[in-house]
């Protein structure tokens, strides 16, 4: 019997994981391009930003490797015993090297590059989101908070944190490069080679980089790639970087403040501190408003909020663990968000804050993926919230952006920067002595005073209280009280024991109120103990030794002093006029010649060497040298002219 036929009945192709109804790739990347030029306008106040007294003068201003664009220079910026401010990042250095090479001291380009560098991450965060999700509304907004969220603020307009976009930009790339490798059916190894290299300049950028190979497990784990033996091979290279990397990086804070952390918390403490970051993070990515650009450590017997912080994190991350440990989606966010914080969870302290807003700049990554893919499996899910919900999502950004741009401008210069730190924490011992240094830097040394008493008050919160002492004792060395300034270089000598700054500043205040034994003590303790070539401090010690009328003591600090520096003018002046009042004119006018070759705008010097002239009869030269004191506006007695005019006419 003959069948019936059967319908021809179209089969129904499953969803392929590139194709999405919502926006075409074209469209992504218009709207992605969009964003980075929002950005650019939000994150505009700090192109008219100046240099910051917090680590802006070290990293650039003052950082003498950045001012030689020579190859002996280079290879100095890449040994691995030149810490910088703590840290080893020579690709950062040699950023600002060549900076400096194109613009000297001119803010505007530092600023640019940030900026640039971070709307280059939002290109690259956008495509890594793309090749993870192939999800258009998720790609966007996890694109848009990268972009736009206030915790970035930190991380771009601050000059001297290059290291946090410069690392992210070679550590985006790294990740993009493995997947590449990952999910291609042939694999590439040029891919593998391109995403190694680029990890190994990303930990030469900056070391919060060494965390990266655990991401790549996560991306293993994301594409549900089986782990096998070639799997865990093709990581040890990167857990190789990531080793040497790590030892240099805490071999460098060791060099900071860890160690006066590691001293003034228990491992308890410090493990409650790491939970607190947890838990301080996460509400900061909802409620990113009262930011500062430091945030201090509680008083000891104030851990309350700490505590209760850690109690959160730990109730947070179980309740992850118990009901999404098979959303592959949460999981992925979160241990991307916990793997890549812990290296600056203060378990082991890294600089002298809790928390640090740069310190999210990649860790945030994972939160901003989840939220995206949860918001567009929302949307696509409950097409009839869709609307009010990507409306909901844009007021939230637009918030968001308003707020980056208000913190950016909070970075303009020192006043502005430390005042709004103050207004969220009154009491803030950094900000207070940062802010009184600055009106050191006006001569405002009224103001200044009363910022630094008030710094010191807070103690018990301020770890690093020498530097008000310090900032203090020069602050009234400026107004002339000297026996107050002795007494606030003491106590920051007392609280760090080997402090360089004190031991010199206490040495020239002892010798401004005559005490020039107790100044040659504190000169001698830096140099036996501390540093033995410190230029200064023999120079200093130098003149203590000729007011004591000590003066081949003092010839011989001076000689030191122009071994270590050559071009210290003032050491060739003072041996120069000890050798005058010995009756050496030849000796001293050998000294004021290399003197007047350093700085020939000195009217002093040229009319010393006319009176040692003077002395050796060489009367022509000595009127010439005169004619010049004169000239740069030095009280030469018209009779001491007349009568060399006279001695040269003569026969």
């Amino acid at each position: 019997m003959k069948q019936p036929a059967k319908k021809n009945r179209t089969q129904r192709v499953p969803e392929q994981p590139g194709k999405e109804k919502y926006f075409s790739q074209k469209s992504i990347i218009f709207w992605t391009i969009g964003i980075t030029v929002v950005t650019f306008l939000v994150f505009s106040p700090c192109l008219s930003g100046e240099f910051l007294g917090w680590d802006d003068y070290n990293y650039i201003r003052d950082n003498a490797l950045i001012k030689a664009f020579t190859w002996a220079n280079l290879q100095h910026i890449f040994y691995y015993k030149t810490i910088v401010v703590g840290n080893y990042h020579p690709l950062t250095v040699l950023s600002y090297v060549i900076e400096y090479h194109l613009v000297g001291l001119n803010p505007l380009l530092y600023h640019f590059d940030n900026l640039l560098l971070h709307l280059l991450n939002i290109l690259l965060f956008a495509w890594l989101m793309w090749l993870l999700t192939k999800k258009s509304y998720a790609t966007l907004l996890a694109t848009a908070l990268f972009a736009l969220h206030p915790m970035r603020v930190e991380s771009v307009v601050w000059a001297a944190e290059r290291k946090d976009v410069l690392y992210a930009f070679f550590f985006l790339l790294s990740m993009i490069f493995y997947i590449h490798f990952l999910v291609k059916s042939r694999r590439n190894n040029q891919h593998y080679i391109l995403s190694l290299l680029f990890f190994l300049l990303s930990v030469l950028s900056k070391g919060q980089a060494v965390v990266l190979p655990l991401t790549l497990f996560l991306a293993d784990y994301w594409f549900q790639k089986k782990i096998t033996l070639r799997s865990v091979l093709n990581k040890l290279p990167y857990l190789a970087i990531s080793l040497a990397s790590g030892i240099l990086a805490i071999t460098a804070q060791h060099s900071s403040l860890t160690e006066n952390r590691l001293m003034a918390h228990s491992i308890f403490e410090r493990a409650a501190f790491a939970l607190f970051n947890v838990s301080a993070y996460l509400y900061k990515l909802v409620y990113p408003f009262q930011l500062s650009c430091f945030y201090k450590y509680p008083a000891i017997n104030d851990m309350g909020g700490v505590y209760a912080g850690a109690l959160a994190a730990i109730v947070i991350t179980g309740a992850v663990a118990l009901f999404f440990r098979k959303n592959r989606i949460v999981v992925f966010g979160a241990l991307f968000f916990l793997f890549t914080l812990s290296i600056v969870s203060q378990i082991l302290p890294v600089g002298n804050a809790i928390i640090a807003d740069r310190y999210t700049y990649i860790p945030y990554i994972g939160l901003f993926f989840t939220i995206g893919l949860l918001f567009d499996q929302f949307v696509s899910s409950r097409q009839k919230f869709a609307a009010i919900t990507v409306v909901a999502s844009v007021v939230v950004l637009v918030v968001f952006a308003v707020k980056s741009y208000t913190q950016s401008r909070t970075w303009h210069n020192n006043e502005s920067l430390w005042k709004n730190a103050l207004k969220y924490d009154p009491d803030n011992g950094v900000a207070l002595t940062n802010l009184g240094w600055e009106y050191i830097d006006r001569k405002e040394y009224t103001t200044a005073i009363d910022l630094l008493q008030r710094a010191i008050q807070n103690e018990p919160t301020y770890v690093e209280c020498f530097n008000a002492y310090q900032n203090l004792g020069y602050a009234h060395s400026m107004v002339g009280m000297k026996e107050e300034a002795v007494r606030n270089f003491t106590s920051a000598i007392a609280r760090r024991p080997g402090y360089i700054d004190g031991l010199f500043n206490r040495g020239l205040a002892y010798a401004d109120i005559g005490k020039f034994d107790s100044a040659v003590a504190d000169f001698t303790a830096i140099l036996t103990l501390y540093d033995a070539n410190n230029t200064k401090a023999f120079y200093s010690r130098g003149s203590a030794f000729n007011k004591l009328n000590q003066p081949d003591k003092a010839i011989a600090d001076y000689t030191s002093a122009i071994r270590t520096d050559p071009g210290y003018s003032g050491a060739y002046i003072n041996r120069g006029n000890i050798y005058f009042a010995q009756n050496m004119f030849e000796k001293a006018i050998g000294d004021y010649d290399i003197a007047l070759k350093i700085k020939a705008d000195d009217g002093n010097t040229w009319l010393n060497r006319s009176f040692a002239g003077f002395r050796l009869h060489h009367y022509k030269d000595a009127l010439a040298d005169a004619l010049k004191a004169r000239e740069l506006k030095m009280a030469v007695p018209p009779k001491y002219i007349l009568d060399l005019q006279s001695a040269v006419k003569a026969p």
